[in-house]
């Protein structure tokens, strides 16, 4: 049986290679010692600017020493530990110099988690030097008591949220422009996470508590919503191709959607839909662009009955099941988002999203169909951001008097044109979008019919 208290080995390996670095050891040395530095430098300038009267009886001395602290500890926690230890798991993933961990019985999960781990440690320690300034800061006056609890958890949660983004970006492989492409994504989706949370707004003003409470609240249930999400996308990324690994990080986007969803009547549910559209149509475009078919692990494990293979077939890994539910919970979100938008604010909507997601849902589904090299794949998916961007700039510049008499407002895949015309571009792009979930439709009845246990 397993020990509830005992640590993650993975995290403990990470903490002991994090403690005998140089660069952790001499830095978290220093940071004490420049703490003190330039706090007293902070509060010998404000000293400076004010008479012993108003020293004695003024509103304090608490601000510049607490915004030094929050600058320096920020710096450190979110900043030098998430990308020297991001920077540590690029170098480790590479095949000629990967831990012992990926040979043993150890589930990317497990790997994941105990990375996440460790640097939540070597942060929280961080911010555990740093408290006694903040603790100074408020002796001298002018500071709020709630604030020099609030700044450093809200310092240490967005450092972890940095590093579980930072991540995934080391986890996923491929050239330099698939990362980068991967990095805006993942930074957008990262965004919406957090903004799903507002619901503790909501749920918080019910009974009117204190900013403080309202903000941390806030944080706590962002940061646990980012973690458990990049925490299973990693494990997806970091799974063997035979193995069934988008499952568990399916589970837990549908998890995070039913939590949401229902919450998100207390505060805004308009917030809600956008960032879960946003997120599912993220997904969308890497499934559409994913080469992965159902791997045999997985249809070995299928139910038998057709019903419960109906219900498990969208989280099940794979190109067509992530369109499915990528597409379900797109579907889901904007029906409540375009309930009571305006006619041409839905034209609007649908018409965008049918504008950037038809190209990989149609070249994805070309490329599955001739059987082509992930390195297809890849070279596809950097042409058509390319093409994105080119159409990008196009509609920017089309915005501007240079092209004078809004002669560009009509181009092909203009988003200003979108949104000056909704109704006449989504009669274009609204057969565009049926043309997407026809190959949506025809590749998932394609993929389910080979999606059963083997006799």
């Amino acid at each position: 049986m397993k020990n509830p208290f005992s640590l993650n080995p993975v995290a403990l390996r990470e903490l002991r290679q994090l403690v005998r670095s140089k660069i952790i050891t001499v830095g978290l040395a220093l940071f004490p010692g420049l703490l003190f530095v330039f706090t007293m430098l902070a509060v010998s300038n404000a000293m400076s600017d004010k008479p012993p009267e108003e020293l004695a009886f003024g509103d304090g001395l608490g601000s510049g020493p607490f915004t030094t602290a929050s600058v320096l500890t920020g710096i450190v926690a979110m900043l030098g530990i998430p990308f020297f230890a991001a920077i540590k798991t690029i170098l480790e993933t590479k095949r000629e110099s990967a831990g012992l961990e990926f040979t043993t019985a150890l589930t990317p999960a497990n790997i994941v988690g105990g990375r996440i781990a460790a640097t939540a440690i070597l942060s929280g320690a961080a911010v555990a030097m740093a408290m006694p300034f903040f603790i100074f800061a408020y002796l001298l006056r002018g500071i709020r008591l709630q604030d020099v609890f609030l700044v450093p958890f809200c310092l240490f949660a967005s450092g972890l949220a940095i590093f579980s983004l930072s991540l995934a970006i080391a986890c996923r492989k491929g050239p330099v422009a698939l990362r980068i492409i991967a990095t805006v994504l993942l930074f957008f989706m990262a965004l919406m996470m957090g903004n799903i949370p507002f619901i503790a707004f909501g749920m918080s003003r019910l009974a009117e508590p204190p900013p403080a409470l309202e903000v941390a609240s806030w944080f706590a249930v962002s940061l646990a919503a980012v973690v458990l999400f990049f925490r299973a996308y990693c494990a997806a990324l970091l799974a063997p191709p035979h193995v069934d690994g988008e499952r568990p990080f399916r589970r837990v986007v549908f998890a995070l959607f039913l939590l949401s969803a229902p919450l998100a009547y207390f505060y805004d549910l308009e917030a809600w839909s956008m960032g879960w559209t946003f997120v599912s149509g993220a997904l969308m475009l890497q499934s559409a662009m994913s080469p992965r078919d159902i791997p045999r692990a997985a249809s070995g494990a299928a139910p038998r009955g057709i019903f419960r293979r109906l219900i498990s077939y969208p989280f099940t890994t794979g190109a067509a099941p992530g369109l499915l539910f990528s597409s379900a919970i797109l579907a889901v979100a904007a029906a409540f988002f375009c309930k009571d938008a305006s006619l041409d604010t839905a034209c609007t909507f649908w018409a965008s999203i049918a504008e950037v997601t038809f190209p990989p849902i149609l070249v994805g589904a070309l490329l599955r169909r001739v059987k082509a090299s992930p390195k297809a794949y890849r070279n596809a998916t950097c042409i058509m951001v390319a093409l994105l961007i080119l159409v990008t700039l196009v509609s920017i510049m089309a915005a501007t008097d240079a092209i004078g008499n809004h002669t560009g407002d009509m181009l092909p895949c203009n988003f200003r044109g979108i949104a000056s015309y909704p109704q006449e571009h989504f009669g274009t792009y609204g057969i565009l979008l049926a043309l997407s979930l026809v190959i949506i439709a025809f590749s998932s009845v394609l993929s389910f019919r080979k999606y059963k246990r083997p006799q």
